[in-house]
């Protein structure tokens, strides 16, 4: 039942995070790095023993996961400039 909640609060935490940064667009830098966490958050719950062992494996994930996803998207906002748009 923690898994299934857990889960749940993931997937609208994330989809909160993104619709809520829906009025400015965000580089793919910043998408990769909400999205890298997410999931490595999914599977560093998967490892670790015991419960305190699976709260320190979700969090080592989620770190990773943003570290890497934000790596990932820099070196695709490098590859493929996208114009700048000004807001007033």
């Amino acid at each position: 039942m923690k898994t299934v909640i857990l889960s749940l609060s993931t997937i609208a935490l994330a989809s909160t995070l993104l619709v809520g940064c829906g009025a400015a667009p965000m580089s793919n830098a910043q998408t990769g790095a909400i999205a890298g966490s997410v999931l490595g958050g999914v599977v560093g719950h998967q490892f670790g023993g015991g419960e305190n062992g699976q709260n320190a494996a979700t969090a080592l994930g989620a770190v990773a996961g943003g570290v890497i996803g934000a790596q990932v998207g820099a070196a695709q906002d490098r590859a493929y400039p996208q114009p700048q748009s000004y807001y007033r």
